[in-house]
């Protein structure tokens, strides 16, 4: 039951839909307010509160054995199912110069099936000769389907995947920063223990996906754009 708390795809699309959050204010270790709640697999998983809700942030950082492109790559492919728990339905809604929205439907064990959409947008740069490679998204529900009897609609689920080099671009840091309220009648603290549970298969899912030769294939273009102020 513990698995049910991570409901976020992973994916992202190109874009930038406007009133998005700065990339300065992206969450990261060094932030205050972190605490280390679990290590498992490489993986390291931290919490912290989130003002105003029950339901606390969480962030899983890990290394992964590609350069970092080519991990962006493998999480712009938006209908790979593997890595995502549970995963029963994903469909691109809309695609637009925002970027995509989708629509995703879990099936978790023992409680009712979930489902969201979420705008998946880029916010990439590059600052010093170095790139940083983002891919966030943001709930989207306005935009998606109308509920579903028997499902209980996800009223907030925003995120982001983070891809630094290490090792000379040989190797990624990869950060995975998730912020959700499940719905339903599921415990705020069940939902956390399942999110921090499930954050390092996530992270090791993305990695084994990015070791398949198509995500090798081209680089995509480097963003230009520099990190923009507080």
């Amino acid at each position: 039951m513990v698995k049910v708390a991570l409901l976020v795809l992973l994916g992202c699309a190109p874009g930038d839909p406007g009133g998005s959050p700065p990339v300065a204010a992206i969450p990261n270790p060094l932030d205050e307010g972190w605490e280390v709640v679990g290590r498992r697999d490489g993986v390291v998983v931290y919490q912290r509160p989130h003002a105003g809700s029950p339901h606390p942030e969480v962030l899983a950082v890990g290394i992964l054995d590609v350069p970092p492109w080519v991990a962006k790559n493998a999480v712009d492919d938006v209908v790979a199912d593997d890595g995502m728990p549970y995963l029963a339905e994903a469909r691109i809604l809309k695609r637009d110069e925002r970027g995509l929205v989708i629509y995703n439907r879990v099936s978790p064990p023992l409680v009712a099936d979930r489902d969201y959409a979420i705008r998946f947008f880029d916010q990439s740069y590059t600052i010093g000769g170095v790139t940083i490679w983002i891919a966030r998204w943001r709930t989207a529900n306005d935009e998606g389907p109308p509920k579903r009897s028997g499902v209980v609609r996800v009223p907030i689920n925003e995120g982001y995947w983070r891809f630094e080099p290490v090792d000379g671009g040989k190797r990624t840091r990869a950060s995975y920063w998730v912020f959700t309220d499940p719905g339903g009648a599921v415990p705020a603290p069940l939902a956390a223990v399942g999110s921090t549970t499930l954050l390092p298969d996530v992270v090791n899912g993305l990695a084994a996906r990015a070791r398949r030769p198509k995500y090798r294939a081209k680089m995509p273009p480097v963003p230009t754009r520099p990190l923009p102020g507080p």
